[in-house]
């Protein structure tokens, strides 16, 4: 058997077996009988080796509960798979195949070992000065050097190269920020107690959710959340749109350049700072709107009146990201071939003509993918929109709670973890849904322009 190149198959994978089951070895070696864990009773330093974590112990008089841990074995797991995907690696079809195994077992032992190590003081309370040892770091030493040989393979034998690894932080950075925190989806289906940890608290199933849609709060967030991104994408693409055949209109540079900095600089500010231009206009005490437009005695208290709410969000979203949205659309249209405007003009068809049958038609497949990936969206929130421009008003929640500050509400100030888990994981099973549809769609009537 050969790779795509014409090199050997064996050609590594005769070195990789010695390598790499000896790593697995001795770090299984050292997990069950080196000590992972030391801790101190009563003034006096006692160590514990991975077998107490396997079988679960009672010590000190039982004083002390070790409970089995289920990340200690899936590390043993994995580097007995490690050692199996080892032996048998001569023979994949494929040397991409085998490797792809090899990293996932090593970064699973990675993240098992380092989510034990950040759960140890909770296993051993209530002992004291719980850490970490040497146990431990060899263990997430062997899986590094597990990932490095792998990838080391894969570069050898030319299936990766350097630009691969140029990329690798910003994958890894993906995978931390993306991937990583949907272990904590499990959270949606537990009841939270402090004092048995998160693991350890009991399992409630869909509990979570029937009370979350049961309340009236359910149908708050949802149809505010849902409402506010409809109106906020048709303006956008609207307006963006406009906007964008406007400045592809302007001909001198100087000022065309004056204008995008001009549109583009809402974008650019922080939305604490925009928060505080909005109370500026909006504040009972010295307000633009109250001090000089409405007059003493006429005052309206903006931050207590609901009705008000909704137009100042869509106004405040519409003026920070029109200059952000009408930048991309002048960029597609800087692209178009311009002898089809002159075409045109040759044929007596006007500005507002070749703009309607040129440029929009042209602009088809942008406006399709923006909106597609802004409908992606439609279940998530400008958290700082509609939590900072309000100031956080009880009053406004009717018209400014969304998802998102519901979840933040939930988790800081009700300090109910499990809601706050039960209405992310709503927000995002339903928006995949959404995104899943609003494509096969798009794919139904314009194939080409799908996203996938």
């Amino acid at each position: 058997m050969g790779t795509s190149k014409g090199k050997s198959l064996l050609s590594v994978p005769e070195k990789l077996l010695i390598d790499v089951i000896a790593l697995s070895i001795i770090s299984i070696l050292c997990l069950l009988f080196l000590p992972i864990a030391s801790y101190t009773y009563k003034k006096t330093k006692y160590t514990l080796n991975g077998l107490k974590f396997i079988t679960g112990t009672t010590i000190q008089q039982g004083s002390i509960q070790v409970t089995p841990s289920w990340l200690i074995i899936a590390v043993i797991i994995a580097l007995f798979l490690t050692i199996l995907i080892a032996v048998v690696f001569p023979k994949f079809k494929r040397l991409r195949t085998g490797c792809v195994l090899l990293l996932i077992t090593g970064m699973v032992q990675i993240g098992c070992i380092i989510i034990f190590n950040m759960q140890l003081e909770n296993m051993l309370d209530p002992a004291k000065k719980v850490e970490s040892m040497y146990g431990i770091t060899i263990s997430i030493i062997q899986g590094v050097l597990l990932v490095i040989r792998t990838l080391h393979i894969l570069y050898v034998n030319k299936i990766i190269t350097i630009l691969d690894f140029m990329v690798l932080p910003g994958c890894i950075y993906f995978l931390i920020n993306n991937y990583f925190p949907l272990t904590g989806l499990f959270l949606a289906f537990k009841k939270i107690d402090f004092t048995k940890g998160l693991l350890g608290s009991d399992w409630v199933g869909l509990d979570n959710f029937k009370y979350l849609f049961t309340t009236k709060d359910a149908f708050i967030i949802t149809r505010n959340t849902i409402l506010y991104n409809v109106v906020f994408i048709i303006l956008g693409t609207v307006l963006g749109i406009t906007v964008g055949i406007f400045l592809s209109e302007v001909f001198s540079k100087k000022l065309k350049k004056l204008y995008q900095t001009s549109i583009l600089l809402p974008q650019l500010i922080s939305i604490i700072i925009i928060a505080y231009i909005v109370y500026a206009f909006l504040s009972n005490e010295a307000g633009l709107i109250n001090k000089s437009i409405l007059g003493e005695g006429n005052e309206i208290n903006f931050y207590n009146t609901k009705i008000f709410w909704p137009f100042i969000l869509i106004i405040v979203n519409t003026w920070k990201g029109l200059g952000y949205n009408s930048i991309i659309y002048l960029s597609a249209i800087v692209g178009i071939d311009r002898t089809l405007y002159e075409a045109a003009y040759v044929d007596g068809a006007s500005r507002l003509k070749q703009i309607i049958h040129i440029t929009i038609p042209l602009l088809k497949p942008t406006i399709v993918t923006l909106t597609l990936m802004s409908v992606g969206r439609i279940f998530y929130s400008d958290f700082g929109l509609f939590y900072q421009v309000p100031m956080d008003s009880g009053t406004l929640y009717a018209v400014t709670q969304t998802i998102d500050t519901y979840v933040y509400r939930s988790l800081l100030q009700i300090n109910n973890i499990s809601m706050a888990s039960a209405a992310s994981a709503y927000q995002s099973i339903v928006g995949f849904i959404i995104v899943i549809v609003a494509n096969g769609i798009v794919r139904k009537f314009d194939k080409e322009n799908a996203m996938f």
